[in-house]
């Protein structure tokens, strides 16, 4: 893995721009989703958010991708977002590659102070008030996304 971490320094981004979150690695100052929407996460308070960093030859990658989707879509009205971010190099010059099949949105571009990700897939649980409550570079299970995501979304 040491092999990709200079790779993973070119992609990766950090600093949150709400409180009690700012300077947590791996976030977003800023982005750009594949469907021309800007946000920052600030933008997202009062949802729960996964932001989950993957790419196209990380295989545990593509075994979560279908699973976070479908929890996407069971719990999107309960105020679930999640963001894909992937770390492949991109024919838009911009350093990210994005999947048209996944359901849930990507960014297609990033911006915030580079700090590597140490491995792929990351991912980054965001609660309802801008807080960070989980990061982990592994792939959920569907019984480990469960048990990160249900208490969060019964939060209010």
């Amino acid at each position: 893995m040491a092999f990709f971490r200079p790779l993973f320094a070119l992609f990766a981004v950090a600093a949150l721009s709400v409180p009690a979150t700012a300077g947590a690695p791996g976030l977003p100052r800023q982005m750009t989703l594949t469907g021309g929407q800007r946000m920052t996460l600030g933008d997202l308070r009062g949802r729960v958010v996964v932001i989950n960093y993957w790419a196209s030859w990380c295989v545990p990658c593509r075994a979560e991708i279908p699973l976070l989707a479908r929890y996407y879509r069971q719990h999107l009205s309960q105020g679930l977002v999640v963001i894909g971010i992937s770390v492949d190099p991109g024919a838009n010059g911009k350093g990210q590659a994005t999947a048209t099949s996944i359901p849930y949105p990507q960014a297609a571009w990033v911006a915030g102070p580079d700090i590597a990700v140490s491995a792929v897939p990351m991912s980054y649980v965001i609660d309802r008030h801008g807080r960070v409550r989980y990061e982990k570079a592994e792939a959920f299970t569907a019984k480990s996304l469960d048990a990160v995501l249900r208490p969060l979304l019964a939060e209010r």
